[in-house]
C-alpha cells in the first residue's frame, strides 16, 4: 500500500502548502527535514539580539544553511524577495564563515515557479561569496517528503483510505465534507443528472493513472452511503446543487490546463479531503467518487453506435 499511501499523502501535502506562509511554512519545512535527516538536521529559532544568524535550519554533514520564505498566498514580491535573498545570504556568510558549505533558499510560491530574477540573484551571490547555492521549491519539498520513511509520512500526512474505512463512513463526516461545498449553489438546480458511465471506461477515457483508478475503486464502495445521505436531506434539490458545485470547480480546474490526476486531487480537496484525517479523507473520497460515477465531473466517454 505504500505507493498508494504516497499518492494520497502528496495530495495532503499539496493542500497543506497552498495555505502555509511565514512561520507556519518554516515550521513545516523544519519538521519534514528533521523527519528525513534526523540528527543531521537542526531546526533553529531566533534568540537574543543576534536573532537566528540568518538560518532556519542547519544540516551538519553538508554545512547547508536553509533560509525559508513563505509569502502570503504564495505570491512573491520580487523586490522583497530579492532584498531577502541578499540580506540572508550575505548574513549567513558573515555569521557562519567557513562552516557555510551551501546555502538554500526554501520558498513556497504559487504554481511552484521561481521568478528568473531570483534565480539570477542567487547565482550571482553564489559566485561572489564563493558558496554553492540554490532554491528549494514546493516540488522539491514534495521529493523530500517522498524520501521520508513510510511511518514518518503517515505521522506527517496520514494514510490513504482503505476499503475497510468506507464501511465506517458516518453521516457526521459526510455532512462535514459536504458543508464545505454548499456555497457553490447551482445556477439551474433542476438540470437532470446523466446516466452513470462504466467506471473503468471513464477512468481510461480521462487518462487517469492507476493510483487514481485505485482510489476511485475504493471510493465506489462508499457511493451508496453518500446517495443515502443525500436522499435524507430535507431539501430535495440538495443533490443537484452539489452537482453544480462540483461541475463548476471541475470546469475551473480544466480551464487552467491541469492534468487529469491533478484535477482529481483538487476535487478531493474541494470536498474537504487532503487533511491527513482518515475519517474526513474517506468521506471526501466517497463524495468525489459519487459525482464521478454520476458523470457530474470529468469527461463522459463517447459511445459509438453501430448499425
Amino acid at each position: 500500500m505504500d505507493d498508494f499511501d504516497w499518492e494520497w499523502q502528496r495530495l495532503s501535502a499539496e493542500s497543506d502548502f497552498k495555505d502555509l506562509e511565514g512561520d507556519a511554512f518554516e515550521t513545516r519545512f523544519q519538521s519534514i527535514a528533521k523527519s528525513l535527516w534526523k540528527d543531521d538536521f537542526t531546526p533553529t529559532i531566533p534568540m537574543g539580539r543576534r536573532g537566528d544568524l540568518k538560518c532556519d535550519g542547519f544540516r551538519s554533514s553538508t554545512g547547508t544553511v536553509y533560509q525559508c520564505y513563505g509569502p502570503r498566498y504564495g505570491q512573491a514580491s520580487v523586490d522583497e524577495a530579492l532584498k531577502k535573498i541578499d540580506e540572508d545570504f550575505r548574513g549567513a556568510k558573515a555569521h557562519w564563515g567557513s562552516q557555510l558549505g551551501e546555502w538554500k533558499f526554501v520558498v513556497n510560491l504559487y504554481r511552484d515557479k521561481l521568478p528568473s530574477e531570483l534565480v539570477r540573484k542567487i547565482e550571482q551571490l553564489a559566485e561572489e561569496l564563493e558558496v554553492p547555492a540554490g532554491a528549494i521549491t514546493r516540488s522539491d519539498i514534495l521529493d523530500l517528503i517522498k524520501s521520508v520513511s513510510a511511518e514518518e509520512r503517515i505521522r506527517l500526512y496520514g494514510r490513504a483510505p482503505r476499503a475497510t474505512d468506507m464501511v465506517r463512513i458516518t453521516y457526521a463526516n459526510l455532512g462535514r465534507a459536504l458543508s464545505l461545498i454548499r456555497r457553490a449553489i447551482a445556477t439551474d438546480p433542476n438540470e437532470p443528472v446523466p446516466l452513470s458511465a462504466d467506471l473503468a471506461t471513464k477512468v481510461t477515457f480521462n487518462a487517469l493513472s492507476s493510483s487514481t483508478r485505485h482510489f476511485l475503486s475504493i471510493g465506489q464502495t462508499g457511493v451508496a452511503k453518500v446517495e443515502e445521505y443525500l436522499r435524507e436531506q430535507p431539501d430535495p434539490e440538495e443533490p443537484e446543487r452539489m452537482a453544480q458545485g462540483f461541475k463548476a470547480r471541475y470546469t475551473e480546474c480544466a480551464i487552467t490546463g491541469l492534468e487529469p490526476d491533478h484535477i482529481f486531487r483538487e476535487m478531493v480537496i474541494f470536498a474537504g479531503g487532503g487533511t491527513g484525517e482518515a475519517e474526513r479523507d474517506t468521506a471526501a473520497l466517497a463524495i468525489v467518487t459519487r459525482f464521478f460515477v454520476t458523470c457530474q465531473i470529468f469527461e463522459i466517454p463517447v459511445v459509438s453506435v453501430t448499425r
